[in-house]
């Protein structure tokens, strides 16, 4: 480098420091004590520059009736089994919460509630094709409706389609959100391959595995067990819902009446 080059880089080459992940370095260093871990600090700008350039999007790269809302990244569980929401990994979706097909149908005369259903299935498909899951409360907050009005359009969509949205629910297994696992057991059973299941359902090959591998634990309890199955033992020795149970003693009850 000669001499000229060298000056102009002592002038400018500290603006190079003017960036925001020096303010974040400094924040960490001054204000949070990691003046002596420079490393750690380094990696903690590079992760924060991270979330901060996934979540803040420019206004050109939406477009006109989509929204942008942080959810949940798939498979970190329920909420109750090991840490609150605020605790669990998010990632910034974009959700198309108004697009021409709505508009076209409310002009055809389609009823509103036919409408608000297919937008909130199309959501949450969206949702975890972005790798997120969206639950009936936080769609009842970007509706408006309330979580049991937004629960019931779950239900009837499924029930019209035979489709199972991949709900937060279903994904992580929250509550009572079972019959998803009926259906991928009940699919099991008429032959269909893991993969073909994974494929109608929406679900990893892995989680139809662990229905399936649950619903056979059930089986053979049933077996061995000499009177009328209880439910609520088998659920105990297993570690699952009753309800579970219940839906897969009901496919065994089926079972056995066709053969």
């Amino acid at each position: 480098m000669n001499k000229g080059a060298s000056i102009k880089e002592r002038i400018y080459g500290p603006q190079r420091a003017l960036t925001l992940s020096s303010r974040i370095m400094v924040l960490l260093c001054d204000e949070l004590g990691l003046g002596r871990q420079p490393k750690v600090a380094r990696l903690l700008v590079h992760e924060i520059l991270e979330v901060v350039e996934d979540t803040l999007l420019t206004t050109d790269m939406m477009q006109p009736g989509q929204l942008l809302v942080l959810a949940p990244e798939i498979g970190q569980g329920s909420c109750w089994s090991r840490n609150k929401l605020e605790d669990k990994k998010l990632k910034a979706v974009r959700l198309d919460l108004i697009v021409s097909d709505d508009i076209d149908r409310f002009a055809a005369g389609e009823k509103p509630f036919l409408v608000t259903r297919r937008r909130i299935a199309r959501m949450v498909r969206q949702a975890y094709e972005q790798g997120a899951t969206l639950s009936s409360a936080q769609l009842a907050v970007i509706t408006g409706y309330s979580s049991s009005v937004v629960c019931n359009h779950f239900r009837r969509h499924m029930k019209a389609t035979g489709e199972v949205l991949p709900t937060r629910g279903i994904v992580e297994d929250i509550g009572s959100a079972t019959s998803h696992k009926k259906q991928i057991v009940s699919r099991y059973l008429t032959g269909e391959s893991t993969s073909e299941i994974a494929r109608a359902t929406d679900h990893t090959p892995f989680s139809v595995e662990r229905y399936i591998g649950r619903f056979e634990q059930v089986r053979e309890l049933v077996f061995y067990l000499e009177k009328e199955p209880n439910p609520m033992v088998i659920a105990r020795i297993l570690g699952c819902s009753q309800r579970l149970v219940i839906e897969y003693l009901e496919l065994l009850h089926k079972e056995k009446s066709k053969s």
